[in-house]
């Protein structure tokens, strides 16, 4: 007997699932604004080679605490359709990364203005604010909240809390740099379509494939899996190839319990490239007072046929103020000179 009501009770979960007007991925409106994001398969893990930077926050918080640089990130995205009359839609992102002694603290401005197709979210504006910090040489933490806007044929509001953590595993077997990962999204209020959904939890894997030519090509691989609401499940996969440290080529996956039954799945995966390039400023006296004179710029750009052929097209840049310190300390003894 109790074996068939916990039967019974799975198959009703189940069912209530799909009888949700959630609208076509409003669990992944965040994602939209920015190209990194959009083909990063939405790896809690950092994916194959660990993306970290400010956009990193809205898959999981902790994903920043070993930053070491100013980052500033800016994205858009264009969302349309060849269909007659299904609107053009935009996704803009604006994102600020500062770290310090106790901890790497983050800042997102997104905006999201879209009526395509099936994807009728309104205009939204949210402000997402994140903190996080290294407990460990291999264990990250971290927190994230979120406020915003939405204005349709009504006015609503969202606020939500995000908690994470990273843990670095190291190797294992042939898979290198392997990190696991844990976030609990989403614990406030969503907006009243029910996007995104309340209490998601998530659990990810990444780890570097195999490594060529002295590190000069790579290739790694993330995996997801999570529990929108605790009602539905969402399979998330991503593979980056990466050549001589300055193009990355990326692809993510997704497939979505609900969306599939209710017919709106999308087969095709996303595709992204980056280029990261130096900057050198020594003629300005500004930048060599901060310690910029050396900086980076990373550039991307995406693409994913998103539900009922609706098109993203998404562009970013990033830039990381200052070199990555890679030296040990160095460490003088009876007063060593």
């Amino acid at each position: 007997m109790k074996k068939l009501l916990c039967i019974l009770a799975i198959v009703s979960s189940f069912s209530f699932v799909f009888s949700i007007e959630l609208p076509v991925g409003g669990d992944y409106i965040f994602r939209l604004s920015n190209p990194e994001v959009l083909a990063g398969a939405a790896s809690s893990a950092g994916g194959g080679f660990y993306t970290s930077g400010p956009s990193a926050i809205i898959n999981n918080p902790a994903l920043t605490a070993n930053d070491q640089r100013i980052m500033l990130n800016l994205g858009y995205t264009a969302l349309f359709s060849s269909k007659e009359n299904a609107g053009f839609g935009s996704g803009m992102e604006l994102a600020l990364l500062i770290p310090s002694h106790h901890g790497v603290f983050t800042g997102i401005l997104n905006g999201l203005f879209c009526d395509v197709g099936k994807l009728q979210y309104g205009n939204i504006v949210t402000v997402k604010g994140g903190f996080s910090k290294d407990i460990t040489d291999r264990l990250y933490a971290g927190l994230a909240l979120s406020g915003g806007a939405r204005w349709a044929e009504g006015t609503d509001w969202h606020l939500a809390l995000d908690m994470g953590f990273v843990y670095h595993w190291g190797n294992l077997g042939f898979l290198k740099d392997t990190r696991i990962a844990g976030t609990l999204m989403n614990l406030g209020k969503p907006y009243e379509l029910g996007m995104p959904s309340l209490a998601t939890p998530k659990v990810g894997i990444a780890a570097t494939l195999f490594s060529l030519a002295h590190d000069n090509v790579k290739a790694g691989f993330s995996a997801d899996l999570s529990f929108p609401m605790f009602m539905n499940m969402v399979f998330d996969a991503g593979l980056q190839f990466r050549i001589a440290k300055i193009i990355t080529i990326k692809s993510g996956w997704q497939f979505d319990v609900r969306d599939t039954a209710h017919k709106d799945y999308n087969l095709l995966p996303s595709v992204g490239v980056t280029v990261r390039f130096g900057i050198n400023t020594k003629k300005n006296q500004f930048m060599i007072d901060k310690g910029w004179q050396q900086s980076e710029i990373t550039t991307s750009g995406a693409w994913q046929n998103l539900y009922q052929g609706v098109q993203a097209i998404s562009a970013g840049a990033a830039i990381n103020l200052g070199l990555r310190d890679t030296e040990a300390p160095k460490i003088n003894l009876w007063n060593e000179e």
